[in-house]
């Protein structure tokens, strides 16, 4: 008989595979499994002619009677099994299953008790076609092959000998577990002593399993822990997981953080326990405890940080406003915040470099430390700021000392790499208890103050008072409708003609000059919202707008000019050229990309630099300068001789036209004073300008030297004007001839000639100041 027939239901045929993984499965059982047979009764009732006999047997059923798996087939059953009660036959039944205990009989002779249950085996059907087996039903007659009656025997352990022997598996199973496990485990099978430490807790404490069971493991705790680690074993003993941060001491002496997790376990026959994993967390923490300090403090200095100033400040705000007395406006000031800006520290870093700007920093940080009372707090925001939180200053003899105490501190001079450096301090004081509701806010004011401080000439202090404050929420309004302006584009552009001087002047070239009215304030003077600008950072932006719109107006000129509508346009435009502009990355490509735009020359255009700009960085600006010069643009230095070292740089720089400063131009109408000790009634002279023609000749002789054009702004009286064509100076721009035009008034001006009749006065416009 085929064993896979074994494993077909009655009735239908069974797939191939699925007979196959049938066996499969018999055969991988953990207990013993036989198939056995014997022949069926004939028709007439007549007892079996064999006793039933092995046909198939699994690896378990031949480990039980200790013979090989390929041996058993064809054996008597009755030689290896003897059932506890009644003769083996009759618990072979064909009609249901049952269940006998058995004893199992080895080929050395050794009995072995087991359970044995017997499955009767449906009989199989006969073939399409082959007859029936006699006495099956709807057997065409008695004759035929004699049929086989089949049972799968299958054995198992007695109860609790099978629940042992499971319980010792997962019992070994378990300590193979912990013993292996890189996480120190601690187990407890009643109270808190211990049973079992794996090899893990063991390197961790640095003592020996048989040291650390029973209660000895308590005293690796640290003492000052010790009540708390008790009391969560009490916990757990009562049914509750628990997890605890605790210390322990090594052998060694050595005290590490660990991370302890109770987990309740009850042992039958013994109790309440637990288990425990232990994580040393000691490195973890000391990484944690660095991040935080790291976050909170200045790596340089050492001082608090940003962040942890203004989590003292965001503090100290709800006491202040609870100091406010009933009625009061604003409390009695407690607590000040003290912003110390070192002036002019960008010349420490940039002439002696980053280190020795460090080394300022640290002994300023030092010396602030050393200053403070105990509680007040000194903080680097960042940068060369430094911030003071001063308490307890109960009036304003008290803020003035305080912050005299801080100049004085910081002002002393620092030794650096061999040279004494002078560090001077701009001091800004605000009060918490006023206005400020918010840290950022307290930083803010304190800034606005200093600024303040720096105003007035640096190396002093300011008190931030409600005067200061509405300067600045002007000033910081005007900022942002300036950016929108921009952003739209509404920021004007007028032109200022620069020409021949003359009863009739000739216009040469205008300058373009950027021009703004509020939607609310009306105009606002260039002095007040240009500053804001730089400060903003919004002076590239402004300076590209200005270019682009007198390219494109430019442009429409010359389109007029050759059209016939205009006598003749100007000859260049002048646009200024602000120092981040010009050392800006890509500037000389973007004049060029905005004036190809707009249809013009570079030749078109004159870039007007100040002294201080070139100053700040003279090999990158001449690099620049030299670069759109070839390809035909002008350069004019503005504001000529207000700078430092103007004739050292000059004779290195593409320059075609110096343009006086209107300092100079505002004097020459002056007549010059008595000197001393001249007699009495004695005429000085009819020359008038004094020290400011003498200087303006020499720009004018120098020019001529060095073949330059000269313009001389800010003409603004009929004497000037004479002075400075006795000097020979070939261009002037100034109220006297006309103040900066809309593009509208400008274009009516060019269609009439380009000429200007010099008038004797000119009233100012209203503009706005901050």
């Amino acid at each position: 008989m085929d064993p896979e027939d074994l494993w077909r239901p009655a009735g239908a045929a069974t797939a191939p595979e699925v007979a196959a993984a049938l066996l499969h499965l018999a055969s991988a059982q953990p207990h013993p499994v036989l198939v056995v047979s014997r022949p069926a009764d004939d028709v007439h009732g007549r007892v079996p002619r064999e006793a039933p006999r092995v046909r198939w047997a699994n690896a378990a059923a031949a480990e039980l009677l200790a013979v090989a798996a390929d041996a058993l087939p064809e054996l008597a059953l009755t030689r290896l099994l003897r059932p506890a009660a009644g003769a083996l036959g009759d618990h072979l039944r064909r009609e249901r299953h049952t269940r006998f205990a058995a004893t199992a009989t080895t080929s050395s002779g050794e009995a072995r008790a087991c359970e044995l249950v017997a499955w009767p085996v449906p009989a199989a059907p006969a073939l399409p076609g082959a007859p029936a087996a006699p006495g099956a039903p709807g057997a065409p007659g008695a004759l035929g092959a004699p049929a086989e009656e089949c049972w799968v025997l299958q054995g198992a352990l007695p109860g609790d000998a099978r629940a042992d022997a499971a319980l010792r598996a997962a019992e070994e199973r378990f300590a193979t577990l912990a013993r292996s496990s890189p996480v120190a485990t601690i187990v407890s099978d009643v109270g808190a002593r211990l049973s079992h430490v794996n090899d893990a807790f063991a390197a961790l404490t640095g003592r020996s399993a048989a040291e650390l069971h029973g209660t000895g493991w308590l005293a690796c705790v640290v003492e000052e822990e010790r009540a708390a680690v008790v009391e969560a074993v009490t916990h757990v003993l009562a049914g509750r997981p628990v997890t605890l941060d605790t210390r322990l001491r090594t052998a060694s002496g050595q005290v590490r953080w660990v991370h302890v997790r109770f987990a309740p376990s009850r042992t039958p026959g013994y109790g309440a326990g637990f288990i425990a994993t232990v994580e040393d967390v000691t490195d973890r923490l000391a990484r944690e405890h660095r991040l935080a300090y790291q976050a909170q403090h200045d790596l340089l200095t050492g001082l608090p940080n940003r962040l942890a100033l203004l989590e003292h400040l965001a503090g100290l705000l709800p006491a202040a406003e609870g100091s406010r007395p009933p009625g009061a406006e604003h409390p009695a000031p407690r607590a000040g915040v003290l912003m110390v800006d070192l002036d002019d520290f960008k010349t420490v870093n940039d002439g002696l470099g980053p280190e020795a700007g460090d080394a300022v920093l640290v002994e300023v940080a030092r010396r602030l430390a050393a200053t403070v009372r105990a509680g007040d707090l000194v903080t680097r925001p960042g940068g060369d700021e430094f911030v003071v939180v001063c308490h307890d200053l109960p009036d304003a003899d008290a803020v003035a000392a305080a912050a005299r105490r801080v100049l004085d501190t910081v002002s002393a001079p620092v030794e650096v790499n061999g040279l004494r450096l002078d560090v001077v301090a701009s001091v800004g004081v605000v009060l918490l208890g006023g206005p400020s509701g918010t840290p950022d806010e307290l930083l803010r004011d304190a800034g606005i103050a200093t600024h303040e401080a720096k105003a007035a000439g640096g190396g002093r202090w300011a008190l931030l008072d409600d005067e200061v404050r509405r300067r600045a929420r002007r000033a910081l309004r005007l900022v942002a409708d300036l950016r929108e302006a921009l952003a739209r584009g509404a920021v004007d552009v007028h032109y200022q003609p620069i020409v021949r001087p003359g009863p009739v002047a000739e216009v040469l070239s205008v300058e373009a000059l950027c021009r703004w009215r509020h939607p609310e304030l009306g105009p606002v003077d260039p002095g007040t919202f240009v500053p804001l600008a730089e400060r903003a950072g919004l002076v590239p932006a402004l300076d590209a707008h200005v270019l682009a719109v007198a390219c494109r107006d430019l442009a429409g000129w010359r389109a007029a000019e050759r059209s016939g509508e205009l006598p003749r346009a100007p000859r260049w435009v002048a646009v200024n050229v602000s120092a981040v502009t010009l050392s800006a990355e890509g500037f000389a490509d973007s004049v060029r990309r905005t004036a190809a735009g707009a249809g013009v020359q570079l030749s078109d255009l004159c870039l007007e630099v100040t002294e201080t700009a070139l100053a700040s960085d003279l090999r990158a600006c001449r690099e620049v300068l030299e670069e759109l010069r070839r390809d035909g643009a002008r350069v004019a230095v503005d504001d000529f001789g207000t700078g430092y070292s103007s004739l050292a740089y000059l004779k290195d720089l593409p320059v075609d036209h110096l343009k006086v400063d209107r300092s100079f131009v505002r004097d020459l109408d002056a007549r010059p004073r008595p000197r001393p000790g001249a007699v009495p009634g004695a005429r000085p002279g009819d020359q008038r300008g004094g020290p400011a023609r003498a200087v303006a000749a020499a720009v004018v002789s120098l020019a001529r030297t060095l073949g330059l054009g000269v313009v001389a702004e800010g003409v603004e009286t009929p004497e000037q004007d004479a002075v400075l064509a006795e000097l020979g100076c070939e261009a002037v721009q100034g109220y006297l001839y006309s103040r900066p035009l809309e593009p509208a008034a400008l274009l009516a001006l060019l269609r009439s000639g380009g000429r200007v009749e010099r008038p004797a006065a000119v009233p100012a416009p209203r503009t706005v100041t901050a």
